[in-house]
């Protein structure tokens, strides 16, 4: 009895599994035919129509060998669309759902470039039979496949790009701690790459920033002056030696300000000891700083032992420097030459311009010969008895 019921129980089950292969087969040759026809599509240029029925085809398949082969397709259809957002998602699920039939580098590397292409102006059409309207546009996807491709291969070449290029987004977008965030990473794990340089840079202009705002314990000054001191270390000669000199500078007197302020604190509040330490800090650390001749003043005034030191030199100049180049001489008559394709016109000569006068001739009968004098046949210059 039970030997017969057990012999029911896997009849009905195989029937079932039968039932379910059938099935199966069904729908994958419904979904090969489908990816036939959008091939077809492909070949003769329709590569929209192509795309859309690649998507039904993926949608109707069910084995993951005739999806996956549906989404490449699809990739290559969207691409020749330049509708990057949907060639991205297809992407995105290749890898996700079915990364044994992707190439992972290839794939990744793409996304990548979809980043950059974004990130440079470049969007969807919100609706394809519109395409011709170039305002009518879906938003901007450049933030989301940076983030992702950064997740899925976050030391690849690209990847110091893409970092640089989401603190751009992220700082025109007010995201500034966002931004800074961006920039540690490129500092911190990618040392040699050219995107390094322009990191530190924007990465101390940043702190700088953020410090001028409001900084309770001093971190973001702090390291905004430790990452410009790395920069010089790092980049001696640089050509923005001048701009870090005088970022240095400043970051002293903000540093040197907030010790001021907690000094005038206590001041006001009648805690003379603890002026006068916060006062003596200023001129002790950052004697260069703009705070520190007003802390010195301030000190003398509070400690009637203290004793000032010599002549303090004038602050150095937070200013650019400036560098003057003559005005280049004229080389000719001609100040302008005007040009082109398929133009002729007039030159414009200088008129008050002096042309150098030439030599006098030499006297004739001096034993010279004049400037522009003949050559006589024998190879001599000819002089007058020669015409005699």
């Amino acid at each position: 009895m039970y030997n017969r019921s057990m012999m029911r129980i896997l009849s009905v089950l195989w029937l079932l599994a039968a039932a379910a292969a059938t099935a199966l087969c069904g729908d994958d040759a419904e979904a090969t035919k489908l990816y036939e026809e959008g091939r077809k599509l492909y070949l003769d240029g329709a590569y929209y129509k192509a795309g859309k029925i690649f998507a039904e085809a993926e949608e109707t398949a069910e084995s993951n060998a005739v999806k996956a082969n549906s989404l490449l397709a699809q990739i290559g259809a969207w691409r020749m669309c330049e509708l990057y957002y949907r060639e991205f998602k297809a992407i995105e699920k290749i890898l996700t759902l079915y990364p044994e039939y992707a190439d992972f580098a290839t794939l990744v590397n793409r996304e990548y470039e979809l980043g950059d292409e974004y990130s440079r102006g470049k969007r969807d059409p919100a609706y394809w039979a519109l395409r011709f309207i170039p305002w009518l546009v879906e938003e901007d996807h450049s933030e989301e496949i940076l983030k992702r491709a950064l997740e899925r291969a976050p030391f690849s070449p690209f990847g110091p790009r893409a970092h640089l290029r989401l603190a751009y987004i992220y700082d025109q977008a007010g995201k500034v701690r966002d931004s800074i965030d961006q920039l540690r990473e490129i500092v911190r794990d990618y040392p040699n790459s050219e995107q390094h340089k322009y990191a530190m840079l924007a990465l101390a202009e940043g702190l700088l920033e953020l410090s001028r705002r409001g900084d309770g314990d001093g971190a973001y000054i702090r390291e905004a002056a430790d990452v410009l001191a790395r920069f010089k270390e790092r980049y001696p000669d640089s050509e923005e030696d001048d701009w870090v000199r005088r970022k240095l500078l400043e970051s002293k007197d903000i540093q040197a300000q907030r010790i001021y302020d907690m000094a005038e604190f206590y001041r006001k509040s009648g805690r003379k000891e603890a002026a006068e330490r916060y006062l003596a800090k200023v001129v002790s650390e950052y004697p260069e700083s703009l705070p520190a001749a007003r802390s010195e003043e301030e000190l003398v005034e509070l400690d009637k032992s203290f004793l000032p030191g010599d002549f303090r030199p004038d602050p150095e100049s937070r200013l650019p420097k400036i560098v003057a180049y003559p005005l280049p001489r004229e080389a000719q008559r001609i100040l302008i030459a005007p040009g082109g394709d398929h133009h002729n016109l007039v030159p414009i000569y200088d008129l008050k311009r002096k042309e150098p006068e030439a030599p006098a001739p030499a006297e004739v009968g001096d034993g010279s010969a004049a400037p522009d004098a003949p050559a006589a046949p024998d190879g001599k210059t000819a002089t007058p008895e020669d015409g005699k």
